[in-house]
């Protein structure tokens, strides 16, 4: 029987994730073979763990709580990184005053910046959702400055010659333009937003994940920490597809990066 292209494109997916999971699980099992330890757990032992794990109300709330400060951190982060983009952009005095100060802190690791937060309003949900809003905001700023200096000339002289004020111009003529290029800062500062929760919770032992990760490392429950790094790298790839999708879908004249 003759596959259709959507059934034959399903299949190759299909055979492409099993070849990567067999490769996956041969490399996984010659190294625990090879360090015969405790602490690397064979490959059967933190499948059952993670079936045992998905089976728990209190993984599926400490998710949701991952979400949650993943998202309101995100999404403060945006519209701060909105804001700052547009000002710098358009402002070529400010653009001057502040391009050094943004990217001397974009060259700082984001977790250099968790103690300064602890010190300074403790370890809470708080300093996660703070920390989460600095990385998108820095990681976001460059994209949105980016998408308005890129915006083509024929609509800013447009704007000239009707003398729209600067929030029309705003509204009508850059932030439509800056989504091209706007898109694929999102997808890559969801990502990165998802992995500050979670590093926020590892090393402050902030709500979510994170911290049963840590908790779980901390009593010796190795197969449990497997259990996590593998849902954290399943629900982080599903974050990065889900805005590449939506990126597709809804911004056919997106610039990739």
């Amino acid at each position: 029987m003759k596959l259709l292209p959507v059934q034959r494109k399903f299949v190759n997916i299909g055979q492409n994730y099993a070849l990567t999971f067999g490769i996956t699980a041969a490399l996984w099992e010659c190294a625990a073979l090879t360090v015969n330890s405790r602490s690397f757990p064979h490959l059967n032992s933190v499948l059952l763990d993670l079936l045992n794990l998905i089976k728990n109300i209190d993984f599926w709330k400490s998710l949701i709580v991952t979400f949650n400060l993943t998202i309101i951190g995100f999404v403060i982060g945006a519209l701060f990184a909105f804001a700052l983009g547009l000002a710098t952009a358009l402002n070529k005095r400010l653009n001057l005053l502040l391009s050094s100060s943004i990217n001397f802190l974009r060259s700082i690791p984001s977790v250099v910046f968790l103690p300064l937060l602890v010190a300074s309003i403790g370890a809470s949900a708080r300093t996660a959702i703070i920390l989460t809003a600095l990385v998108v905001s820095l990681k976001l700023v460059i994209f949105v400055s980016r998408g308005v200096l890129e915006t083509e000339m024929e609509h800013i002289e447009f704007a000239k010659i009707y003398h729209l004020s600067t929030f029309s111009k705003i509204c009508n003529i850059y932030i439509p333009s800056l989504f091209s290029v706007v898109s694929t800062g999102f997808r890559l500062s969801a990502s990165r937003a998802f992995g500050t929760v979670i590093a926020s919770g590892i090393i402050i032992g902030t709500p979510g994940l994170g911290r049963d990760l840590l908790f779980a490392e901390s009593n010796a429950e190795y197969e449990r920490v497997f259990s996590y790094v593998i849902i954290l790298g399943i629900v982080g790839t599903l974050i990065y597809a889900t805005f590449n999708v939506i990126e597709r879908q809804f911004i056919h004249w997106r610039v990739n990066i």
